[in-house]
């Protein structure tokens, strides 16, 4: 028997266990921090509501109103923005604490996608 299956049975016992021990005493589970426990909480991320369209206001106020607007975002907000419309395949910018630094990837990839539109536009 491998070390890796051992180990996971291993596991398995000991969570069967614990979770005996919950179902006999759910005081038990108390002391326990479940938000940290990322295997426990399962909650989908809900993606944060933005009421504004990044696209529109930048194509009708331009680049400054749509600053303006992204400055008021916070972290979490931006992040989503981001998320929402594809601006990161790499997922790097997750990562990113800078509000500064997303809203000039966000600014840069609406530029480019509002640059490439009107391209396209030009063309009968």
């Amino acid at each position: 028997m491998s070390d890796d299956l051992r180990n996971a049975r291993r596991v398995a016992r000991l969570l069967r266990m614990l979770a005996g021990k919950i179902e006999e005493d759910p005081e038990f589970i108390k002391g326990i921090d479940i938000e940290d426990i990322s295997v426990l909480s399962r909650k989908k991320k809900t993606e944060q509501s933005i009421d504004f369209d990044i696209s529109k206001i930048y194509s009708e106020e331009g680049e400054l109103a749509l600053r303006q607007r992204l400055e008021q975002l916070d972290l979490k907000e931006l992040k989503s923005i981001v998320r929402k419309h594809s601006f990161d395949s790499s997922r790097l910018a997750e990562k990113w604490k800078d509000k500064d630094r997303l809203i000039k990837l966000i600014l840069e990839r609406v530029s480019a996608r509002n640059e490439k539109g009107q391209a396209f536009l030009k063309y009968p």
